[in-house]
């Protein structure tokens, strides 16, 4: 994805209509330009725009946009890809206890998988971006990543799950605290699109977070959001599929 993006393609992202997207970014107040006719929306902005926005979505919009992403970057979405993603990348236990240790220590986690290896600039842009506007949800869940995904080199996608011992104050609404974080750290926006929106559809069940927050470990934490995961695609597969 360039640094601007046309109507089209960010009803691509939407998984909108045309008139829908052109409705819905008039009302956002989103700035854009004209290049060569075309009005152009500033990327980064978009993406916190449209990132904002998924907790107060429909579960039909949720999958909307989980599904037209993931077609977008080119993945089967009746595939538990988030799952696949967290293989080995499930911490149960991250001794931090403030916002800000929690932020190191992510960092640190995501440099040790080697996937990525500049831990200061990591660091520094997760705090950008929670500085925007913080990526907690009321239920105890946040989503932290890069305010600027481009600054940061990748190999290869990466997808964490952090959980600390006792929740802590992430700037959730209402002051509530925060015990589960899953990192993101996607350079395709239309696969950080797809994982955010699939994550929001899983995470929006309280018994799963529940058991996300009581599992013994890492693995029975997998085997919860696997078994979701599975359930969630097979549902919406047509019959003759399953």
């Amino acid at each position: 994805m360039e640094n601007f993006l046309t109507v089209v393609e960010v009803a691509r992202c939407l998984g909108l209509s045309i008139p829908e997207t052109e409705k819905a970014l008039k009302k956002s107040g989103l700035e854009s330009s004209f290049v060569a006719g075309n009005r152009r929306y500033q990327r980064d902005e978009l993406l916190h725009w449209m990132e904002i926005r998924f907790g107060s979505l429909t579960v039909e919009r949720l999958r909307t946009v989980d599904y037209s992403n993931a077609s977008n970057a080119g993945l089967d979405p009746s595939q538990p890809y988030v799952t696949r993603l967290l293989e080995g990348h499930v911490r149960s236990a991250v001794p931090a206890r403030t916002k800000s240790s929690l932020l190191r220590t992510l960092a640190a986690l995501a440099c040790e998988t080697g996937q990525t290896y500049d831990e200061a600039s990591l660091h520094d842009q997760l705090v950008e971006r929670e500085e925007v506007f913080s990526t907690a949800l009321p239920n105890g869940v946040a989503f932290p990543h890069p305010k600027d995904i481009r600054k940061i080199y990748m190999e290869d996608d990466l997808l964490l799950l952090a959980r600390t011992p006792s929740p802590i104050p992430f700037g959730a609404p209402a002051g509530r605290l925060t015990g589960l974080f899953f990192l993101l750290l996607l350079p395709s926006p239309s696969v950080h699109l797809h994982v955010l929106a699939r994550l929001n559809r899983l995470l929006r069940d309280e018994c799963l977070v529940s058991g996300l927050e009581e599992a013994p470990g890492p693995q029975e934490m997998l085997d919860l959001l696997g078994n979701a995961e599975r359930s969630l695609v097979e549902a919406a597969a047509p019959a003759k599929e399953r």
